[in-house]
């Protein structure tokens, strides 16, 4: 247990919203997908961490507020502080250790909730965040691009009116969280007041393009506010020949290298991404180095992997040239310590993966998000559930042109393509399957991978132990 005199608060990584009637803890983050709901009990406590109250007498508080013995309140105390402080979530910080960073002070549950009618529900209220792709279209023809990329006529673009006043609707609902994706963001004409909106509303986004970035248009940016969010410039070899073909453009490498020259000079924080394949894999090393010494202090490096619109096996890295980079990544680690490598190496053919392995990584499988916390709302104002879904009526969930954002989030419509009812799995595994409640339920199943290996929706997606054959993904 913490010394009585600590003070705690929550830590700036983690944000507390009230969803109907229950508190979400959710991770501030536009990297990491991870929310839980507390019990009443913790919930109460959570949000009497201020930052400025000891553990004492918030323990004492926190007493009179359940009308328990004081003896009991401790008991109960040192549990949500072991669950929430001492365990690896960290969701509560020591503010002893908080110099240079602020951190919120949340309105208290006991004046919000009611512990009678306390709901862990499994699906929210309201998203944790959005995925926005205002254009579909970019200046490149990336040969490892995942994007549908599907025409949209101008006519039948969200206005950027209606785009502000989407963000606005979010922020009203506790939304805070954004990405930008598409096509390129950047080449939406109406960009700018877009960004202005987001960060005027106080969302943590990531802005990531192709195009150029002018030193006019970075300067725009930092006199926005745009402050500590990432501005990523993808950029996949040194080499101007390797690095042109990659996405199909003359003259890109020198385009990326100006627009991440012209972010750092106006004090913008810019990360790069990378895909790799066999065509650019011996430049990367290199590339790395010298995004480094340009100043560059995060980087992602992405093997390719198969995608729904466009693909090609000869893309794929096998495991000795994925090991081969592994050791060079490590290398480039080393020599410049400050520089945030996030390299995703691994080969993905569920077929040859043995079956003790593959059941110890479905259980610890990822959380699928699309229409359990997030959504992405399209150029055209449709709204599907993941970015790499066909933009077609039957994967559409509404449209924000003539429905609201939560109108649309809480729709039988959005219900039914999120969590389709087991009938519509007959003759598949999935049919009698005892698991699948909690794996649509609980874990979300992921619609793309199974429409990506088996052609529909109404499957396994091809991670699970018991699927058929489907072939190699990365």
């Amino acid at each position: 247990m913490k010394a009585a005199d600590t003070i705690l608060c929550i830590s700036p990584d983690w944000r507390l919203r009230y969803d109907g009637n229950r508190l979400v803890v959710y991770k501030f983050s536009i990297e990491e997908v991870q929310w839980m709901s507390p019990s009443f009990r913790d919930a109460i406590a959570l949000t009497l961490f201020d930052g400025h109250t000891d553990l004492q007498a918030i323990t004492e508080r926190f007493a009179k507020i359940l009308c328990c013995p004081l003896d009991k309140a401790q008991k109960a105390m040192q549990e949500i502080v072991s669950a929430y402080l001492l365990s690896d979530l960290k969701i509560l910080a020591d503010t002893s250790t908080m110099t240079g960073r602020e951190w919120i002070t949340y309105e208290p549950a006991h004046l919000k909730l009611s512990g009678q009618t306390y709901q862990q529900k499994k699906r929210l209220d309201a998203p944790l965040s959005l995925l926005l792709m205002p254009w579909n279209s970019c200046d490149t023809d990336c040969i490892y691009c995942y994007a549908e990329r599907k025409p949209v006529r101008r006519n039948e673009h969200l206005t950027v009116r209606r785009w502000k006043e989407l963000i606005d609707e979010a922020a009203e609902a506790g939304i805070q969280i954004a990405t930008f994706s598409g096509g390129d963001p950047m080449k939406h004409p109406g960009i700018l007041s877009l960004i202005d909106r987001l960060i005027s509303r106080e969302f943590i986004f990531s802005m990531t393009t192709k195009a150029h970035v002018s030193l006019p248009f970075a300067s725009r940016l930092l006199d926005m506010g745009f402050g500590q969010r990432d501005f990523q410039v993808s950029i996949d070899a040194w080499s101007d020949n390797l690095a042109d073909h990659m996405v199909k453009r003359p003259g890109y490498k020198a385009i990326a290298v100006d627009s991440i020259r012209n972010l750092l000079r106006r004090g913008i924080r810019v990360r790069t991404n990378s895909v790799c394949t066999p065509l650019n894999l011996h430049d990367v090393p290199n590339l790395l180095m010298n995004l480094a010494k340009l100043g560059v202090r995060k980087s992602s490096i992405a093997v390719y992997g198969r995608s729904l619109f466009r693909h090609d096996d000869a893309l794929f890295l096998s495991e000795e040239q994925i090991a081969w980079l592994r050791e060079r990544v490590e290398a480039v680690r080393l020599q410049f310590p400050d520089y945030d490598i996030k390299f995703n190496g691994a080969t993905i053919d569920y077929n040859a993966i043995p079956e003790e392995e593959k059941n110890r990584r479905w259980k610890e499988r990822a959380h699928c998000s699309g229409g359990s916390s997030s959504m992405t709302i399209c150029a055209d104002g449709r709204i599907i559930l993941c970015e790499q879904m066909p933009q077609e009526e039957q994967y559409s969930a509404g449209n924000v042109k003539t429905q609201g954002l939560i109108e649309v989030w809480n729709s039988e419509r959005m219900k039914a393509l999120a969590f389709p009812p087991k009938e519509r799995f007959l003759g598949t595994v999935c049919e009698d399957c005892e698991e699948f409640d909690e794996c649509h339920y609980d874990y979300g199943y992921c619609f793309r991978d199974a429409l990506n290996a088996y052609g529909t929706v109404f499957g396994p997606p091809p991670n699970c132990p018991k699927a058929p054959e489907s072939p190699r993904f990365a």
